[in-house]
This record gives C-alpha cells, structure tokens and sequence, in this order.
C-alpha cells in the first residue's frame, strides 16, 4: 500500500516535451539521467462504470521485461492546484491475468470485491506509454525524492486510437521543491497549467472525439497554430475567399509562431506570448494560440507588407456569427482569447469606453421592453444568437453617461435577467440537441453556436463589469447605498443580517450537508446555486458547499436598519463561514452555477413480449403480490396478464404461430432529461487550477461521460456575480 501525491500537465507537442525533458535540470530540477522504458496499462471496469462512479481505479500493468501486476487506486480527484492525492494497492498477477488475482486475499483483491464482482470487470481502455523518466534523490543514500515522467501515450479503445503527451511529477519522501513551485515554473515558462484531468480521463475524452473521426489518422491533438496580432486594439485577420479568419501555421512551439511571423511581416524579432491551447472537444479545432501584443510597425510600413484586415475587438466580438465571421478557428481561438481577456491577461487590449453617449439603434425598442428583439435581423444561426443580439441593446443603455442613473441600473438589471434565462432556455435546448445528434455534422451547427454566445456573451460581461466598478457603485455610495463584501461589514451587522437571513430565506434553500470532491446534494435540475470553495494550502484539501436558491430570492440584501447591502454570493460566504468556523483559515471564492434540463432522445424500452405474459398453472401454486398489485400498489389485475390452464397455453400458441407474420415494429424514441450546467460564474481572482477543479466537480454530477461543460460555460466576473435587482437599490 502506497500513499502518493501527483501532478498531471498535458503537453500540447512532442517538440515541447523534448524540451521539458531535457538538459541537466528538467523543470529547474538537478535530477539524474534519462532512463527510457515502455509500459502497458489495461483499465478494467463493469459496464456501467462501478468503479469509475466510486473514484476507483483497476488496472492490468506491465513494463517492459517485467512481471504483470495488478493495480488498484482509490484516492481524489486532483485539488485546486492540479495535485492528486491517492492510494495505491499493487498486487502481483497470478497467471498473468487479472481475474484469478482479484479473487485472491490480496489488499487489491479485497478492495475490488468489496464494490463488484471481479468476473463482472470487462476491459475498457487501453494505454501504451513510452516514458522518459528523471529522477531527483536526496539524503546520504541517495533516495528518490521526486519522479519526473514525460510520458507518450497512445490510446486505444473500440478500433481508434489517439496519442497524446503529459508531465507526470510524482513525490516520494520531502525535499527539493514543491509540486506547487514545480507546476508554478511550467506555467510561468511554457504558459502550462493543470487541466483537472487524470491520465484515464483525458484518454476517455480524446476517445470521446476520436471516435466521431474514424475515417481520419489525425489526432485532435495534432496541433496547429493560430497567430493572434494586436496593434492598437484590433486583432489581424486574413480575408479568404468569402471569410476572415486567423493566420495559422502547421506545427507548434515558439518557432513555428516566429516561422510565421517572418512570413506574414518581415521579421521574427517580435515579442511572443503563448497564451494556451484552445479546449479539446467535438467540433471544435484544437489550436495552440500565440499572441504579438503589438507589432511595433507603423500604418504604411504595415499596409506594404502582407495584406492583413485590422479588425477592432470590441467590433468583433458584436459581429461574430455574421456569414463571414464564423471560421471555425477563428471562434476557436477566440473562445480562448476571450478567456484570457476576462482574466486580466491580455491588458494591451483597451477596455471599452464606458460612461459614455452611445446611440440607440433605431429598431430596438427602449430597454426594459419586452419587445426589445422585434426589428432585429434573423440570424441565420438560430434564436439563440438573436437573443444574444437583442442583449446588446441593455448593454448600451447600462454604458449610457447621459441616461439617469436608474434607468442605467434598470437596463443592468434587465440584461443580467434575460442572460439567465437565455442559458437556462436557449442553452440548455441547444446543449440537448447536440447531446441527441447521431454524427459529427450534425453535431457541428449546434457546436458553433454555443461557442458564439459564449464569445459574445464574454464580450459584454467585460464591458458591463467595467461600467459597474467605475460608474455604478461610485453612484450608489455618492447616494449613501453601500455595496459591501462580507469581510467589510463589522461583526454586529454580520450577525443582524445572518439572523434576517436564516429566518426569511433559508427555508427556501437546499443546503448542502456535506462536504467532499463533488457536491451533495446533485446541481439542480433547472435553477440557480450560489456556493463557495475553500481550499486549505496547509492540508491541501478543498471544499465545496452551495445553496440551491428559491425562485424569488434577490441577488442584493441589506443589513436591516441600515444602508449597506451586500450581493447574494458575499452573504453565503458568511453564512458557511458561520457555520464552518475552520473555514476562515482558508482561501475561499464564491461561484454561481445555473442549469437547465436538456431534453435528449434515446430508445425507448423493448415492447412486451409473451415471455413476460405471468401464467398461473391449473391447480398449482398462486400469483405473487408483485404480479397482482401495479408500481403504484393497484389491487386491479390486468386479465391479458393473469391467463390459467389452456387458455395459456393457447395463448402461447397463437403468439408462437403470428410471430413470423407480424412485422417487427420500429424503435420508438422517448425524451429522457437531463441535466446539464449551462453557466458558471466565478470571481476573476479565483486561480484558473481551481476554476478547473470547480468545473470538474460540476461535471461529475452530469449523467454523461462527456457532459458537455468546460471553459466555454464559465465566466469570470469582476464584480457582483448577479445583477438582478440592481436598480432596487434606490
């Protein structure tokens, strides 16, 4: 029995992880020799995934030139800083097979046969890794303190395969530097960050995609790179044929981006930022996005060289899902950028002015209306972009200097309203129909436009968090409202506003009770939560409580007798650091999450046949109560159901006789719901590790394997997470 620690860094080229791996200090570590070995790794599981559900592993592992072993893990999924913290149980395989090992006494064996029946485990996937291990030792003899793998491995599973690359940093005993330091040196030399995945599961989400892509060899993780310009606040694009889109280049690493660079301007000296690689999914061009913050060159030395479209990004992003505005790597790439961006990390892009006269479109009603989308334009990409597009207006409204304060809070207000909704209504049906598409094509349209409302919808949220922080709350304190966090209230207030709280709306709410890796009780099916993360650095444990809110609670209270108010999210803060003092010795960030239930088709169950008919022998023994009393305890007895003596056995002839005559009936559909995440808010100081550990908590409460929530459904904010209500305050 091992107790390890680990981390886990996807590496989105081979040229990169040559370059990680090599030198004297790989990862600034003095470490030993490289040694190269091949391994082989067979996961098991039962068909419904009875392990996968408990957070267990099972696997057949063999090295090269060595015995079979048997490996069981139980552990956690990785923290907010991507560490993973398990158990390991090895068992040496007896007969070189799984089976016969896991019905012995082994800790691995016993393990297993408490949760399943070993002849029930089937193999699931498999992974041959070809390693580069180092090793740094410390102490007089010389021990393994850390083991650092740089791993290739191949997946297989169902007649696809993929290849993918990761860093594996594994701690035996202390000494030397953290695993923290480590991952903090990758992220800050090579732009590297722990996704929250494990080795199984990014190979189960490769596979996910690879298996639409069966007639292709090319793996999703076969890079391409995207070249984002910036001068002055517009972003390069090329014109092709009938569309703009980005430069991009086949390769990927800092030469290839300088390789493209000389190409497109004339030079190389140019400084580069690699800002990520965009996330892996269906439909989606996987690409490794560069940045030039600015070229350095002037209008005419840029007009004379390769043409380029100098796009304005505030522009771009309100137009995109025109004819010509929608290359898939070009919404790609801007998924990412857009991120980035509401992160504060591209800060030579200026922001939008705010505070400013800004005209009102002639065919839109005022805000507030609830005729806000007539007169737009029909978008060919469905209602769900027309209904971003109808937003835009309130956007204005809410950036107006020249309207009256209420009315701009009213139009905030409004637009953070009908955003909701847009997500749990337009979203969520979307998300349904994407999950019900049989193929790949049909999977692309629904695909792309969820990338597109989320690109939009990332665009405002800047712009609309700007107006708030320097327009709104410097208003609303010059009228004696105070908009306050629960740490800048005094300690009587807190306890006058918890007690109002626990009284008039806590029995309204679903508390969590518990606390662990995902959260109990499940996501709502459709509403809203407010929650908060607390990660203890000391321990290196995170954990998670929410409030599944009533349908009428607001997003703003105020302490009673006073005029200091505080968003939603700040009083559950106070309320679980109430009720969970230690929590006050952690990190802690507030996040709401909605959700919608997204309708997906899926067989309906088989008719019944007359081997389910019940049959009560002449003279012989009596039906059971199961057979007599309905699901819903009928003391009704169906008679097609209850037959005796020959009229049975006629019956059973006459089905045997028609049973070549009657055609078979077609498959019915029925419409099952499930539940799906359709927006995440987070604070913009939350760490993108735990933003990742937030999204894979959220993820495993989703009845799919490939629920269809990462980074595009989350959003950080730079403000109140929650603007409904705002113009109540005065």
């Amino acid at each position: 029995m091992i107790r390890e620690t680990e981390l886990n860094i996807f590496v989105p080229s081979p040229e990169l992880l040559v370059l990680l791996a090599s030198g004297e200090r790989p990862l600034g570590v003095r470490a030993g020799p490289p040694r190269i070995r091949s391994i082989w790794e067979t996961y098991f599981d039962t068909p419904d995934e009875a392990l996968r559900r408990r957070g267990m592993t099972c696997k057949l592992r063999q090295e090269e030139g060595g015995e079979p072993d048997v490996v069981v893990t139980l552990g956690e999924d990785p923290d907010a800083e991507g560490v993973t913290s398990r158990l390991r149980l090895t068992a040496s395989a007896v007969g070189f097979g799984l089976f016969e090992t896991l019905r012995g006494d082994s800790e691995a064996a016993i393990q297993i046969q408490k949760i399943v029946e070993p002849g029930k485990l089937r193999p699931q996937i498999a992974l041959e890794i070809q390693r580069l291990g180092r090793v740094y030792r410390r102490g007089l003899l010389r021990r393994p303190a850390l083991l650092l793998y740089f791993d290739r491995i191949t997946v297989r599973a169902g007649g696809v395969s993929a290849v993918f690359h990761e860093i594996r940093i594994r701690r035996r005993r202390r000494g030397g530097p953290t695993i923290g330091e480590l991952s903090l040196r990758v992220r800050d030399s090579h732009h590297l960050f722990p996704d929250g995945l494990s080795t199984l599961q990014r190979a189960y989400r490769i596979l996910s995609m690879e298996g639409k892509m069966a007639e292709s060899n090319l793996s999703p993780y076969a890079l391409s790179l995207a070249w984002a310009a910036f001068l002055n606040g517009r972003l390069a694009l090329r014109q092709r044929d009938s569309h703009l889109c980005m430069p991009t280049f086949r390769g990927s690493g800092e030469d290839a981006a300088r390789a493209l660079s000389t190409d497109i301007l004339g030079t190389s000296d140019l400084q580069l930022i690699r800002l990520g690689t965009t996330e892996p999914r269906a439909g989606r061009p996987v690409m490794e996005v560069w940045a030039v913050p600015d070229t350095g060159l002037t209008g005419e030395e840029m007009s004379s060289r390769t043409p380029l479209v100098w796009f304005p990004w505030h522009e771009l992003l309100e137009e995109m899902g025109r004819e010509d505005l929608r290359d898939p790597v070009l919404v790609s790439a801007l998924l990412l950028l857009t991120r980035r961006k509401l992160l504060g990390q591209l800060p030579w892009i200026p922001f939008h002015p705010s505070g400013m006269s800004v005209p009102v479109p002639t065919q839109v009603t005022p805000a507030g209306s609830p005729d806000a989308t007539e007169g737009l334009p029909e978008s060919p990409l469905g209602p769900g972009l027309e209904s971003v597009a109808a937003l835009l207006p309130l956007l204005r409204d809410a950036e107006n200097g020249d309207k009256p304060l209420k009315y701009r809070l009213k139009a905030a207000s409004e637009f953070s309203r009908r955003l909701g909704v847009l997500f749990m209504k337009e979203v969520t049906d979307t998300k349904g129909r994407l999950l019900s598409a049989d193929f790949e094509e049909a999977m692309d349209p629904h695909t792309q436009l969820l990338d597109l409302i989320s690109i939009r919808v990332r665009g405002m949220a800047d712009r609309l968090c700007r107006c708030v922080n320097e327009d709104f709350i410097p208003a609303l304190e010059a009228a004696h409202i105070h908009l306050r966090s629960w740490s800048g209230i005094m300690i009587s207030d807190r306890r006058t506003l918890l007690k109002h709280f626990e009284a008039h709306y806590l029995p309204e709410m679903t508390v969590a009770q518990e606390w662990g890796p995902s959260f109990t009780p499940d996501m709502p099916p459709a509403g809203c939560a407010a929650g908060l993360m607390a990660h203890n650095s000391r321990d290196e444990t995170t954990r998670f409580f929410h409030l599944v809110l009533g349908p009428d609670t607001p997003s703003f209270l105020s302490v009673p007798g006073t005029t200091t108010v505080l968003p939603l999210e700040e009083l559950v803060r106070g309320y679980f650091l109430h009720r969970e003092p230690e929590l006050e010795q952690a990190e802690t960030f507030t996040f709401r999450f909605t959700t919608g239930e997204a309708t997906v088709r899926e067989p309906a169950p088989p008719p019944e046949t007359s081997e389910n008919v019940t049959t009560v022998e002449e003279g012989g023994g009596e039906a059971t109560a199961e057979s007599l009393l309905g699901s819903e305890g009928e003391t009704e007895v169906p008679e097609r159901k209850i037959l005796g003596g020959e009229a049975a056995k006629e019956t059973m002839l006459e089905a045997e006789a028609n049973e070549d005559e009657q055609p078979v009936p077609e498959p019915e559909f029925v419409e099952r719901r499930i539940s799906i995440v359709a927006r995440v808010l987070v604070q913009r100081t939350m760490p993108e590790s735990c933003q990742s550990q937030l999204l894979r908590a959220l993820e495993r409460q989703a009845t799919r394997r490939d629920p269809l929530i990462g980074w595009p459904d989350l959003y950080a904010v730079h403000g109140p997470l929650d603007l409904s209500g705002l113009h109540d305050l005065l």
